[in-house]
């Protein structure tokens, strides 16, 4: 990766410099030499409280100002040509790992940490810490690093190789990913945030853009293994729901090791919830409907879908129409059925769940929704890899093998659904709405494994009812819920994370949503309104 770039130095004015100091005379032959090659070394300055101070260089400048430049190189910290170091012979580091990331690095912003070096005699100059810094700089083409230097015996050169290496700690991600962000809102340039980071230009773009929400920098130390696109729903939701998002950055800080993508994430889908909820409501107002909580119902309130050969709209002139929060949308009851003389159904005591189990319901099915987002951005990542292992295509094949030789019904009734092909034609790029023959034509030896296995992923992911993770007699079946659990299962087993409420489905265990939520909300004297 050898490279012919240039070192970079920051110019500074030779007049305004020669004005703040008393210069030596001219060395005639350090000014011709500079006349004909120009400057080897860059001036050393610091910042002082009358400007610029210069601490190494002032012959350099002594040379400029006699030859009439306008400008010479500078730099703030002390650095010595490459050319002049000698490695230590007895260098403990024998691999010295040379990273493609780290060249990249070095070649954009230098070094950064000095390297420390020592006289020996015959007046070389040798490396005692650094020689892994040092040989990046000679790689990538740069001709100065910093030092730092101290006298040191050949014993307390090899002790100090080994103190350095043993005791340098790197960065936790979390204290890496709260740097950058840092750096990005104090104006740092996505290019050598790049190479510092080892990212790629277009993630340190997305980085300086997200870094512009409070919410997002306050939140990076302590959630390291967020995504940036889950940064990225966090910056949304503070612009959107600025409370919400306050909330769930609080509750990262007190959980600092919980799943903090899935905390944001749950927190943007009940924002949504809460929108498209206001939005329904308005829809009713408009038609002059009235509302009700839950808690305000009488016991033998009905859901109008249960009464016997009544709809919403034949139900609708009914004095005991009234509208419910149910998640995202408002249900309809019927507030006293044999009041309004409706035959009441046969199961009239079960129909009117208590608060704290129509909560959880609620709850359980933005938790439902939430892990099926993240799962299918999974699912969509998975099978857009470009190479993977064969112990993984070996075991998608012996999966599929096992569903076709069982005749599971879930792929003869669901393979063929219009959202199963839909999901093949995104997750392999093929084109929208092309039919059989032209998935088919898709099927490429490379891709073969993977497609034949993403087939019957969208037909088990079409197959999982909304209400799968029930058990108390409203969700889709038992059957259901024992296939949903099996195929959630063949995910993990390919290395997809599955969030509690899919746990507890794959466990074939009840699953109790919203605990904290129903708590709360008790404590509160909190109804759904």
């Amino acid at each position: 990766m050898t490279s012919t770039a240039v070192t970079e130095w920051v110019m500074l004015n030779v007049a305004e410099l020669a004005a703040t100091h008393t210069l030596p005379e001219v060395d005639a032959e350090l000014a011709e030499d500079v006349a004909t090659r120009g400057f080897d070394n860059p001036l050393y300055v610091i910042k002082a409280d009358t400007g610029l101070r210069v601490v190494d260089g002032m012959r350099r400048l002594a040379a400029a100002v006699a030859l009439g430049l306008a400008e010479v190189p500078s730099t703030q910290r002390p650095v010595i040509r490459v050319a002049a170091l000698t490695t230590h012979p007895g260098n403990v580091r024998k691999d010295l790992k040379l990273s493609a990331d780290f060249l990249k690095s070095v070649q954009v912003r230098g070094v950064r940490t000095a390297i420390q070096v020592t006289q020996v005699p015959g007046g070389q100059l040798r490396v005692v810490d650094g020689h892994r810094r040092l040989a990046a700089a000679i790689e990538v083409g740069r001709t100065h690093v910093p030092y730092t230097y101290e006298d040191q015996d050949e014993a307390g050169q090899m002790l100090d190789m080994v103190t350095t290496a043993r005791h340098r700690a790197g960065l936790t991600r979390g204290e890496e990913t709260a740097a950058l962000f840092e750096a990005a809102s104090l104006g740092a340039d996505a290019r050598h945030m790049a190479a510092a980071a080892a990212v790629t230009v277009t993630a340190a773009k997305e980085i300086k853009k997200l870094a512009r929400s409070g919410q997002v920098r306050s939140v990076a130390a302590t959630a390291p293994e967020m995504t940036l696109e889950e940064y990225a729903i966090l910056a949304e939701l503070e612009q959107s729901d600025p409370e919400a998002a306050a909330q769930v950055t609080a509750e990262i800080a007190a959980k600092p090791n919980e799943r903090h993508g899935w905390m944001v994430r749950r927190a943007r889908t009940d924002a949504k919830a809460r929108v498209a909820l206001a939005a329904h409501r308005a829809e009713l107002e408009a038609t002059g409907a009235h509302f009700r909580t839950l808690a305000e119902l009488r016991d033998n309130a009905t859901l109008v879908w249960s009464l016997p050969g009544i709809t919403v709209e034949s139900h609708a002139e009914c004095q005991g129409h009234v509208w419910v929060a149910d998640g995202n949308r408002y249900v309809a009851y019927c507030s006293n059925p044999a009041l309004y003389g409706h035959k009441m159904p046969a199961t009239a005591a079960d129909t009117k769940p208590s608060a704290a189990e129509r909560r959880a319901t609620i709850e359980g099915g933005k938790d439902w929704d939430t892990a099926e987002e993240i799962r299918r951005e999974w699912l969509a990542a998975f099978f857009g890899k470009a190479r993977r292992p064969k112990t993984e295509s070996d075991l998608m094949t012996t999966i599929t093998a096992r569903v076709l030789m069982s005749g599971a019904d879930v792929i003869s009734r669901r393979a063929t659904h219009p959202k199963s092909t839909g999901r093949l034609t995104a997750w392999f790029g093929i084109k929208e709405h092309s039919g059989s023959a032209e998935r088919a034509k898709a099927v490429t030896p490379a891709k073969a494994v993977a497609m034949a296995f993403a087939a019957v992923a969208t037909a088990y992911e079409q197959n999982a009812a909304r209400t799968v993770w029930r058990t108390d007699g409203h969700h889709a079946g038992s059957e259901v819920r024992t296939v949903t659990g099996e195929y959630l299962g063949w995910l993990v087993s390919l290395g997809y994370q599955p969030s509690p409420i899919e746990q507890a489905v794959i466990d074939g265990k009840p699953y109790s949503p919203g605990a904290t939520a129903i708590a709360a909300d008790a404590a509160k004297g909190k109804t759904l309104n």
